[in-house]
């Protein structure tokens, strides 16, 4: 008896050694950001260490004005719901930088959760694991060369008060040579008006792909504007004009 007792103990601390093993790690190597709006000028490794919020409705919660930053939410959220719907504030920006990393968490509730511009010389960023929710304008835009957009989830986009009164909202918007829309979720992408409200727009893309994403709740799905590129593997519900442009290939629905 003492035996088999023995043995459950066993394989039941290997069995939770090993979920732990398997979890996703959070950064910890990293520098802390603890408040906002903050600025970051040196290149490295930054990570929330708990949710923060802000009722700002102008300015940039966080901007970032170097190169090869890495940038992990671990899990938390980065909020502006108390500003309400006339807010002209973005979560997280940056401008004609090169290797932008922003990962896992959440971004709620300004007039565009993530835009990284491009003016000439933008490549190589990365979006990933980002919850997108209840911005009142854009969710994520990222513009520049080589650059790659996934498992990302845009929901409740739209609702802008601060621009008058026929605003357009978008889900997801890319532009740039090469870019990678993967395995994202876009939920509920509403116009103001007369506006219009696409899930994923590219715009001045060449070579764009747009793989195994879904869209519900939209005026336009995918829209090539002014661009090149394929998409296939596309679920679409209550969606008007499911696509615009593009090559389909694979399986589009």
């Amino acid at each position: 008896m003492r035996t088999a007792s023995y043995l459950i103990a066993v394989v039941l601390g290997l069995a939770l050694s090993l979920g732990a093993g398997s979890a996703q790690a959070e950064t910890t190597n990293c520098t802390p950001i603890t408040g906002v709006p903050t600025i970051i000028t040196v290149q490295g490794i930054y990570c929330f260490t708990g949710d923060l919020a802000t009722g700002m409705t102008s300015g940039v919660a966080i901007q970032i004005q170097t190169n090869n930053v890495v940038l992990d939410l671990n899990g938390f959220k980065l909020g502006d719901l108390a500003a309400g719907p006339g807010t002209h504030a973005v979560g997280i920006f940056a401008a004609n930088l090169q290797n932008i990393t922003i990962k896992n968490g959440t971004i709620r509730g300004f007039a565009a959760a993530i835009f990284l511009e491009d003016t000439g010389a933008s490549q190589g960023h990365v979006v990933e694991d980002i919850r997108a929710d209840q911005n009142r304008q854009g969710g994520i835009d990222v513009e520049g060369d080589g650059i790659i957009v996934r498992n990302n989830q845009v929901v409740a986009t739209g609702g802008s008060t601060a621009f008058g009164a026929n605003v357009n909202a978008i889900g997801i918007f890319v532009s740039g040579t090469g870019p990678r829309v993967l395995n994202n979720d876009v939920i509920n992408t509403v116009a103001q008006g007369t506006g219009t409200a696409w899930g994923i727009l590219l715009s001045s893309v060449t070579g764009g792909l747009v793989v195994n994403n879904r869209i519900t709740g939209a005026d336009t799905g995918i829209q090539f504007n002014f661009s090149t590129g394929k998409y296939r593997d596309t679920l679409t519900f209550d969606v008007t004009t499911p696509f615009i442009g593009g090559t389909a290939v694979g399986t589009n629905n």
